[in-house]
């Protein structure tokens, strides 16, 4: 492809363009080519785009490489934004926290702040939904600036009207719409995924919401900056029902295969979505911080932390690390010796209580049952099993629910977290 490009795969396929997958064939790096028909679309409208987004440099926005055009066909070599777009996760996912919900839209604001304050003329996107924006591992991205522009002394009368759903009423309207109608398009989305949170968001997230998507325009925040003021103040609010939970967590497994480090990373990711800077330590070595950071939209930092969507993690305990901030989740792997040496401020025992197991999990409890803050969790063995060994031991035990992704939030793994960490604050 134009004698510089080796076509990987088709990224999608739409009315009259087709996105490939490529790779520079020198310089080894992958980039999306938009290949548009000529016959479908109309010409002007993509250099438009092209032109417009070419002189944006934002860590949210893609950059532009080049473009180039044949008698058939127009190409936009792009970069190539590897992530989830919020719509998919909006389908995949049965319920989102507000932490979530909340670090989006401030990561949101930060790009609308760029476009709005746009030198010399300001620029107004008009056409926000979950299926522009992609989740790149911790980097939220805004593609597909196909109906975007400037917003100039004269005005301008805007021919496309966005997404119905999401676009401003005054969109539907003709006429110059202004930043306000990228703020209620920013609302409409933060309620997309405020509809699906099972536990119900603050009030204080629900009148942002409400007022972004005010009828009136003059009614809505004046400018992104506001939203995201208000935004923050939502996230200090959270933290302060953090400033007295503990610091320090062990996890440590009762035999082989408990599934100890499953159950530490998916912690991490809780924390780490509820606004808690939290850090994942493997205490005993391991490879899972070498696998997460072959994961696609894996980033590894200068420090040798790894993260990846919520989660942020290291095999490396050193001096810095004890200086930062936050939470820390070590995985003792089965060290039990280990985990009662350190002794965290909460240790927790999973065990697992199938026939060949229950005498291995019945010796390791008393290894550690001196521990304060101990907490019993059984993984992988049905609840008649759970309530007599919580019987055995004279402790409350909690049942760690079916979990296919530990990177994932689900409802009842999300309610058992919240349940299990409240008793110890």
């Amino acid at each position: 492809m134009l004698g510089r490009y080796e076509v990987i795969d088709i990224l999608g396929e739409g009315a009259g363009s087709i996105v490939y997958l490529t790779r520079h064939t020198k310089l080894k790096t992958y980039r999306a080519v938009k290949c548009i028909s000529k016959t479908h679309s109309m010409p002007t409208s993509i250099f438009s785009e092209a032109n417009l987004t070419d002189s944006l440099r934002h860590p949210g926005i893609p950059m532009i490489y080049d473009m180039e055009e044949d008698d058939q066909r127009i190409y936009v070599v792009e970069e190539y934004v590897q992530g989830e777009s919020l719509e998919q996760i909006l389908l995949q996912q049965e319920s989102v926290s507000q932490e979530y919900i909340v670090q989006i839209g401030l990561q949101l604001c930060d790009i609308l702040i760029f476009l709005h304050n746009h030198k010399p003329y300001p620029i107004l996107y008009q056409d926000l939904k979950p299926a522009h924006i992609i989740v790149c591992g911790n980097q939220v991205k805004l593609i597909d600036f196909g109906i975007a522009g400037y917003i100039t002394n004269q005005g301008k009368n805007f021919q496309n009207y966005g997404t119905r759903g999401f676009a401003a009423p005054e969109q539907y309207h003709g006429g110059c719409p202004e930043i306000q109608a990228d703020i209620y398009a920013f609302g409409a989305v933060l309620d997309c995924f405020a509809k699906k949170n099972r536990h119900s968001c603050s009030k204080q997230l629900r009148d942002i919401i409400a007022k972004c998507m005010r009828q009136n325009p003059k009614r809505r925040y004046g400018s992104a900056e506001e939203v995201k003021a208000a935004l923050n103040r939502v996230v200090d609010h959270g933290r302060k029902r953090w400033n007295n939970l503990l610091h320090s967590i062990a996890v440590v497994g009762a035999s082989p295969g408990a599934g100890v480090t499953h159950i530490a990373v998916a912690l991490n990711c809780y924390l780490n979505r509820r606004g808690q800077s939290c850090m994942y330590v493997a205490c005993t070595g391991g490879d899972v911080t070498d696998c997460v950071s072959r994961m696609s939209a894996a980033k590894v930092e200068q420090n040798g932390c790894v993260s990846y969507q919520h989660f942020l993690g290291t095999c490396e305990w050193d001096t810095a690390m004890e200086r930062r901030e936050g939470m820390c989740i070590r995985d003792y792997g089965t060290d039990l010796q280990g985990a009662v040496m350190e002794e965290g401020d909460i240790t927790i025992l999973v065990v697992t209580l199938s026939v060949w197991r229950q005498e291995a999990a019945l010796k390791a409890y008393e290894q550690v049952k001196c521990l304060p803050n101990l907490v019993l969790l059984c993984n992988g063995s049905d609840r008649q099993q759970a309530k007599k060994f919580a019987a055995l031991t004279g402790r409350r035990i909690y049942y760690f629910p079916y979990d296919p992704n530990p990177f994932r939030e689900y409802q009842e793994k999300e309610a058992l977290f919240t349940r299990m960490l409240k008793r110890k604050e």
